[in-house]
């Protein structure tokens, strides 16, 4: 069922026809631009007979003729450059969207998109409130709860840090098991567990030895609990980043959508502070992977082979994390690890120096350069991409929750 409606902006008194694929994700946010003012407005989709929850705007049944037709999705993104065509095709992401991820990748999609609903409803307020349990270091609460809710052949003997990091890591996994590709887990994910953590498992004595080298640089248990919060943040916006996902259902997912489909539950700002906070964890937790990578390819975890101004770890831990990426970028492993998400350029920008949102064409602009003859000089990435690079972020923090559970439990 496809219910439609006018939204009427409050600034200009522009009208927009509005258009939603009725679906099962209630209450979802919709963020639009005005093509006449280029106000955003905001508003939510409900379950209830008033499906359209725009407070600050006036919404209305009638039928009127405008320029600016919007579709809108919980699901899936839109496909721009059909918004405005007036046919029933043009109008329902739903049918759009199978011309550029095919019927099976979506319908495959749509699947997982049901089990994953069905497991976060139910269960995402007890996983906040043992993930708090946890930042708390309060083990026997955090077990009962997680032995009640989550686990319940869960011994609750085992009240220590780092066997407690194990049990939160596989409970994580409850939900992310329905928002990752099995391209991602296979060719990233367990990529990088197998020439990593399970490489070197049996070298007890030595990874005992970059735990303490780690340690002076880094906490590690702080680094793990950041990394349970950024979790937490990332799982509460979830349902904003669902049309994201649908894009990752692809085997081969495009690495630069641009202008061609666009988001309706996001806006720059929602993602800018997730970015620079899940950019700087990353960047921090990558010695990790170094030295475990090293440990495994040259029996030293000091020993960064042919690789130039690093000759050990703690040449590494003083690079600024803006920096970090181009030593990752001289190991073929991380850098495809990581690819777009430790982008320092957009980092710059949007944390440090200048950024600019067009939220009509839903494109940033970013500044990343300090020097005077090259200040004025911007980059740009269109919203679709950067939430994407966001979502590929926190698939990385819940991958190295797992790795660095892993390595704490071993070095215990």
């Amino acid at each position: 069922m496809t219910i439609s409606g006018t939204l009427e902006c409050s600034t200009c008194g522009h009208k927009l026809r509005i258009r939603y694929q009725a679906g099962y994700i209630f209450p979802f946010p919709v963020k639009i631009a005005c093509n006449q003012c280029g106000k955003l407005i905001k508003g939510h989709i409900r379950s209830s007979d008033s499906v359209f929850d725009f407070p600050n705007d006036k919404v209305s049944k009638d039928y009127v003729e405008t320029t600016q037709v919007v579709s809108i999705s919980s699901e899936l993104p839109i496909p721009l450059k059909l918004s405005n065509i007036p046919s029933m095709t043009a109008l329902t992401p739903f049918i759009a969207m199978t011309t550029i991820l095919g019927h099976e990748s979506l319908m495959f999609f749509q699947v997982h998109l049901k089990m994953f609903i069905d497991v976060y409803d139910s269960r995402f307020s007890r996983f906040v409130t043992i993930s708090e349990l946890f930042s708390e270091k309060n083990w026997q609460y955090f077990l009962e709860e997680s032995k009640k809710h989550f686990r319940p052949n869960l011994s609750l003997d085992i009240r220590n840090f780092e066997d407690c990091c194990l049990v939160l890591t596989q409970i994580n996994g409850d939900f992310f098991k329905h928002i990752s590709s099995e391209h991602y887990e296979v060719n990233y994910k367990q990529k990088l567990k197998t020439n990593s953590i399970e490489k070197v498992l049996t070298k007890w004595a030595e990874l005992k030895e970059l735990k303490i080298k780690l340690t002076t640089y880094i906490n590690l248990e702080s680094e793990f609990i950041k990394g349970v919060k950024l979790i937490e943040t990332f799982l509460d916006n979830i349902k904003s980043f669902l049309p994201v996902v649908a894009l990752t259902y692809k085997n081969e997912p495009k690495k630069e959508w641009k202008d061609e489909i666009g988001i309706t539950t996001f806006e720059f700002l929602d993602l800018k502070e997730m970015y620079i906070e899940q950019f700087e964890y990353l960047s921090r937790i990558s010695s990790l992977y170094f030295g475990l990578i090293n440990l495994g390819d040259r029996n030293a975890f000091d020993d960064f082979g042919s690789i130039p101004d690093c000759g050990q770890l703690s040449d590494y831990f003083k690079k600024d994390n803006g920096i970090k990426k181009d030593i990752i970028k001289k190991l073929p492993l991380l850098d495809d690890y990581f690819g777009d998400t430790l982008n320092s350029q957009i980092r710059n920008g949007i944390g440090h120096l200048k950024t600019t949102y067009d939220a009509k064409a839903q494109l940033i602009k970013y500044f990343p350069y300090k020097d005077l003859a090259r200040v004025n000089i911007h980059k740009e990435i269109y919203l679709i991409d950067f939430a994407i690079q966001v979502y590929e972020q926190a698939l990385r923090v819940r991958d190295s929750l797992e790795i660095l559970a892993i390595f704490l439990a071993r070095t215990k």
